[in-house]
């Protein structure tokens, strides 16, 4: 392996004397935020009861994770000097060695065992994100003293232990997740249940794929948050500057899906039928981190290992030393002495003087999270990415200090200019914080450093190789959250409006949308929904009145101009409300009535009518507005379990679920209602509640169970279910 060689400066943006280094006073801050956020994970996990949710840090890369993580195990060895803790390194390899570096680096009197336990595994892939497909292995790394010991793996590594039952939960005093996010699917989330004590650290707590996306829904809350412009406010982290290569006229248009995310299998064919694109971005790219006696250290993210490929092989033959990350397997094919791809994460750290070096790393994925070159200067999106979540981890790579680095400058190959909404780009990243220089290049840091930036020779190079987008044209359309006139063209809203089973609906609906959009297109828009892009109609009426010509009934008229009850909201009724506060009814409802008086006198926007199936009700559109209200008036929240996803091994009890059975549903439903109070009897709690869609359902918990006490009363199965997994209880805290 290549040495890699610690404490040389790389940074070219600036002067290496005096930019990008700590000075006393902030090295001084940063050591008391890093034993703060140490300190409260501690006092977190002393307190926390069964059933509490584990503790996250989120924190923005470059405030030094390791630190606290470090903190955290030598607290917890110094309580109990026989400890036994895991750290999950996330999903790749390459974070295992760099997590076992990190601890020998920290602790001096941490010993790599000579006893190493490498298992390999199955190539477990994260079912909510194509770009991965790294396999997993277990490395029993290391001991502080004599008695504790630290074991490293990969969350894939975990899940294979527990398939083959060889994992023991009980052996392990403390659980520390890095790039906790990645647990955020419901199989991780019964894999970790099992441990008692986790802390998770990232730098992205809200994911963007998949039903679990905020910490609470898989199981977390943050105790201690820094995010990146308040780290840069603070001087810990340098600024960032966004500047655009514009590509329209050399792509088609990004390819959707009806949920209005990338669609990447179309979204491959169109780059690969767009031969010009490649070799005009590898041109721009090379004028802007190259010449002028500069070779700026560049990242450049890309969706595909061809585009990789392709990409370093051009600016190759444009004189630049090019490697190439993605995964051992695929590295392995196109590997070559000139154009590194096994070595060349750690040739990508080598300082220019090196041979070796390489200036340039390009990877689909592999160089996100968890890759540790704070030198890099450069990041460049040469392919687009509608996940905030990716977009915040490369970006991480770049907004960290390094002695000689100013700046970071993030380089969007703006292929979808007239679709900003759809993929992501810096204007839009950080809305709000992002600024415009007078030289047209985007901003994101301490108002103090933008008066001296502009007059910098590395800038003002950057600005002339690159093309100027206005902000507000970058944060267009899409940005805007759903309105109360949208109609959201998904099916959860379809259902509740409309009578006829989903088939026929999204049948009739594409008809009506396309229609729409050749009598008017600019009614078609994109909107944020939670932190979902969804397709919408801004004229409910018009959309309805369509559906309704087409034959399609409505369910309950009065409800056509209102929204349903979001995931955001507080719905304000009786049931609700106690069931959410503690305290006497009388109470809980002149607290309510106090705090409607307020919102409406402060903040009368945040009041709503939804529906709620047939029902119309008064919500408070902004959830912890309200519950703060309430506490302030004395009302407590009550300490109840959050209500679980519905997982693999339920039945839902609802009517498209009970089609799988032949018969009409008003004889099925009763039927299915009979067997879940019959199971209920016989085993209590069998019968739940859980979330799905932001909804509370009542579920069988034993799926096979339920369908086969429904065959004995007679039910016939009209279509066959798929073979279910053996139920597991989840283990509790």
């Amino acid at each position: 392996m290549i040495d890699r060689r610690e404490q040389l400066s790389f940074g070219l943006t600036g002067d290496g004397e005096k930019d990008g280094v700590l000075t006393p006073e902030q090295q001084e801050l940063l050591n008391k935020i890093q034993s703060s956020a140490a300190r409260s994970v501690i006092n977190y996990l002393d307190q926390m009861s069964v059933g509490d949710p584990y503790p996250m840090v989120a924190m923005a890369t470059g405030i030094g994770k390791g630190n606290i993580i470090h903190q955290v195990i030598f607290e917890t060895i110094r309580n109990k000097p026989d400890s036994k803790i895991l750290v999950i390194a996330g999903t790749k390899l390459v974070l295992v060695d760099q997590t076992q570096d990190a601890l020998r680096g920290y602790q001096q009197d941490y010993v790599e065992s000579e006893d190493v336990e490498v298992l390999p595994e199955q190539d477990i892939k994260d079912e909510e994100d194509s770009l991965q497909d790294e396999a997993g292995f277990l490395y029993t790394v290391g001991k502080y003293g004599t008695k504790s010991t630290v074991e490293v793996a990969t969350i894939q590594t975990l899940q294979a232990e527990k398939n083959k039952a060889a994992l023991k939960y009980e052996d392990y005093d403390l659980v520390i997740v890095d790039e906790v996010h990645n647990i955020g699917t419901q199989k991780r989330v019964d894999l970790i249940n099992g441990f008692s004590k986790i802390v998770g650290f990232t730098a992205t707590p809200y994911r963007h794929t998949g039903h679990l996306k905020a910490p609470d829904q898989y199981g977390f809350t943050i105790i201690e948050s820094l995010p990146l412009p308040e780290a840069q406010n603070l001087r810990l982290l340098p600024p960032l500057c966004g500047i655009q290569i514009e590509t329209k006229d050399l792509v088609e248009d990004i390819p959707m899906t009806r949920s209005g995310k990338i669609d990447f299998k179309k979204l491959e064919k169109i780059l690969k039928d767009s031969p010009d694109l490649r070799p005009y971005i590898a041109n721009r790219i090379t004028q802007m981190i190259s010449g002028e006696g500069k070779h700026y250290k560049t990242v450049v993210a890309v969706n595909f290992v061809w585009e990789a490929q392709e990409l370093a092989q051009l600016l190759y033959n444009n004189g630049l030393k090019v490697g190439v990350a993605i995964n051992q397997q695929a590295g392995e094919l196109i590997h070559t002495r000139e154009i590194p791809a096994l070595d060349s994460i750690d040739r990508y750290k080598l300082p220019h003087s090196d041979p070796n070096a390489i200036q340039v790393l390009i990877s689909p994925y592999v160089a996100s999270e968890g890759f540790d070159a704070p030198f890099t200067e450069a990041l460049v999106w040469a392919s687009p990415t509608d996940s905030s979540l990716r977009y915040t981890q490369y970006t991480g790579r770049l907004a960290r200090r390094a002695p000689g680095k100013a700046f970071g400058v993030v380089v969007d190959c703006l292929y979808q200019t007239s679709q900003y909404n759809w993929s992501y780009s810096f204007g839009m990243w950080m809305k709000g914080s992002v600024k415009t220089l007078d030289s047209g290049m985007l901003y994101l840091g301490p108002e103090q450093d933008i008066k001296g930036l502009g007059s910098l020779a590395a800038i003002q190079n950057f600005v002339k190789s690159s093309d100027r987008t206005p902000l507000d044209q970058l944060q267009k359309e899409g940005l805007l959250p759903v309105q109360e006139s949208d109609f959201l063209v998904i099916q959860r809203e379809l259902k509740e409006i409309f009578v006829g089973d989903w088939s026929k609906l999204r049948q009739v609906s594409s008809q009506v949308l396309q229609e729409i959009k050749d009598q008017d297109s600019s009614l078609v828009v994109h909107r944020i929904s939670g932190d979902q892009t969804i397709i919408v109609v801004t004229d409910r009426k018009i959309f309805i009145e369509l559906m309704q010509n087409k034959g399609t009934q409505l369910k309950t008229p009065s409800m056509v101009t209102l929204l349903a009850v979001r995931d955001t909201d507080f719905p304000i009724t009786q049931n609700i409300l106690r069931a959410f506060f503690s305290g006497g009814k009388e109470k809980i409802l002149t607290a309510a009535n106090i705090t409607m008086q307020r919102i409406n006198a402060s903040y009368p926007e945040l009041v709503a009518q939804r529906y709620a199936r047939t029902t119309m009700i008064s919500v408070v559109t902004n959830r912890d507005i309200f519950i703060e209200i309430m506490e302030q008036l004395g009302v407590k929240r009550k300490d109840v379990k959050p209500v679980e996803q519905v997982q693999n091994t339920d039945f839902v009890i609802s009517t498209p679920k009970l089609m799988i059975f032949k018969g009409s549903y008003r004889k099925i439903m009763p039927l299915a209602t009979a067997v879940a109070e019959y199971l209920n009897a016989q085993e209590p709690g069998i019968v739940a509640s859980r979330k799905i869609h932001g909804q509370v359902v009542k579920v069988v918990t034993d799926r096979q169970r339920f369908i086969d006490e429904m065959l004995k009363r007679g039910a016939k199965l009209g279509k066959i279910p798929r073979p279910l997994p053996n139920h597991q209880n989840k283990l509790t805290h």
